[in-house]
């Protein structure tokens, strides 16, 4: 199986047990719920048929709910056609029937308005210049053709809009991701570390602080300040498709570089996402074009590709998982994915994990893993081992949060103490067929929470 995980996001493609058991058999390792789209009946639906394919298959199958988050989207109006040069107008208002011109029911915005600011309307469908302001209206010159519709979303480039950091939809599928053990959130159009840290506090407040939290790093925002995002994340997804937003189109393949490079120096997941096999929502075969993309991602050292609308919506759900894991799996036949470059505040842990991984590849040995909250394991997973990495916890929630990590196997203890533990795991893997007499086995682990205090090296028999 290919080391770079699949996530793929689950919808009325593939919303039934035949075609969602096929994609997890061909190489699915998580599943995402998109909170924007699907309504509470048919999240509880999804959430129903992973969890029976669970239990009746013996598979663990984490899931990420995708949280909406703030945005702000034009009113209601009839569609019309808008061409190049024409002068648009935007009112503050929740309809309007005016000709040319768009409603958008939020008063802060028009403060913040200036002369010459870039807006995006529709994920790109618009772009508009602005020309003149008054306090309840802008005008604006169209810089592009475009039919529009209503009700699409509204973007200031260039500037911070006033948005909360949590909606009161999301604060009810928090709560519905607590009642449910989702295992990660993925919070939308993070721009500070603290927008993290304020839903990690709700989550601690609620009793769900074991779900673990995903920055989707989309705005100009967040690239400013990812160093400190990455101190607060569990992980982040480089949102491509909202990047293009605000940034050029041909400044995001730098930015997916830099985001990935950041993340692993503070050994944090990256996953990749938008677009990855966007032909494939109405054809069976890949573009040639997003195969080398792919393999760009994988040799850039990401953790996980996140497919989106090919599963959700798309025609060919099945083909697309098959695609991605064996462009994926080519991909890691040639990489070589960085190990020495210095990790940002590395401490003694970090550095012990460096050393695992350096005698694990010398020794040509696989490593084992004990650890309590996943600490050890992550740090392992960022210096990318060519030995097979197996990781055994007793907590369960710690266990499926583990599928994330780049070449991560993930098993549950029966046990806390760290040696029978590693002795349950070696029983696991000898009966898998993973283990064998005479492999050479580095078990490493943490005694106290957060830290990795051993290292015991010996030939199986």
């Amino acid at each position: 199986m290919p080391r770079t995980k699949i996530i793929a996001s689950i919808g009325p493609s593939s919303s039934t047990q035949d075609i969602l058991l096929r994609m997890i058999r061909e190489g699915v390792n998580l599943i995402r719920i998109n909170y924007a789209h699907a309504v509470r009946e048919q999240r509880e639906k999804f959430i129903r048929l992973i969890r029976s394919i669970e239990e009746k298959y013996e598979l663990v199958l984490p899931i990420i709910g995708d949280l909406q988050g703030p945005s702000i989207r034009t009113g209601e109006h009839k569609a019309f056609q808008i061409l190049k040069g024409e002068l648009i107008k935007i009112v503050n208002a929740d309809k309007t029937s005016e000709c040319k011109t768009i409603p958008l029911p939020n008063s802060k915005v028009y403060s913040i308005l200036e002369e010459e600011d870039l807006i995006i309307i529709g994920a790109g469908v618009l772009r508009l210049r602005v020309v003149d302001v008054k306090s309840d209206r802008v005008e604006c010159t169209a810089l592009n053709d475009a039919f529009l519709s209503p009700r699409k979303t509204f973007i200031l480039p260039y500037k911070d809009l006033p948005l909360p950091v949590i909606t009161d939809k999301d604060l009810d599928d928090i709560e519905f991701s607590i009642k449910n053990k989702i295992d990660y959130l993925a919070l939308s159009f993070v721009r500070t570390r603290e927008d993290v840290k304020t839903l990690k506090d709700i989550l601690r407040d609620k009793g769900g602080e074991e779900i673990g939290v995903i920055a989707k790093v989309e705005t100009r925002k967040a690239v400013e300040n990812i160093d400190y995002i990455l101190n607060e994340a569990d992980a982040i997804i480089v949102a491509r498709g909202d990047l293009g937003m605000y940034f050029s189109l041909e400044e995001i393949p730098r930015l997916q570089e830099y985001l990935v490079r950041k993340a692993r120096m503070k050994a944090r997941p990256a996953i990749v996402a938008t677009q990855l096999l966007e032909s494939m929502i109405n054809s069976p075969y890949p573009t040639r074009s997003e195969v080398v993309d792919i393999m760009v991602a994988v040799h850039q050292g990401v953790d996980a590709l996140l497919l989106a609308g090919e599963t959700a919506a798309g025609k060919y759900p099945i083909e697309a998982v098959k695609w991605l894991k064996r462009i994926v799996a080519e991909a890691e036949k040639v990489t070589s994915i960085m190990k020495s470059e210095e990790v940002l505040g590395e401490d003694i842990y970090m550095k012990f994990a460096r050393g695992v991984v350096l005698l694990a590849d010398a020794l040509n040995a696989k490593i084992l893993v004990y650890t309590k909250r996943g600490n050890t394991a992550r740090r392992i997973s960022r210096f990318r081992p060519r030995a097979p990495v197996y990781v055994i916890t007793n907590n369960p929630r710690v266990m499926r949060k583990l599928k994330l990590l780049w070449g991560v196997r993930s098993f549950l203890a029966s046990t806390s103490d760290i040696w029978k533990a590693l002795d349950e795991l070696a029983r696991m893997l000898k009966n898998e067929g993973e283990l064998s007499y005479g492999d050479i086995v580095v078990s490493t682990g943490g005694l106290r929470e957060g830290a990795t205090d051993l290292i015991r090296v010996h030939v199986y028999e």
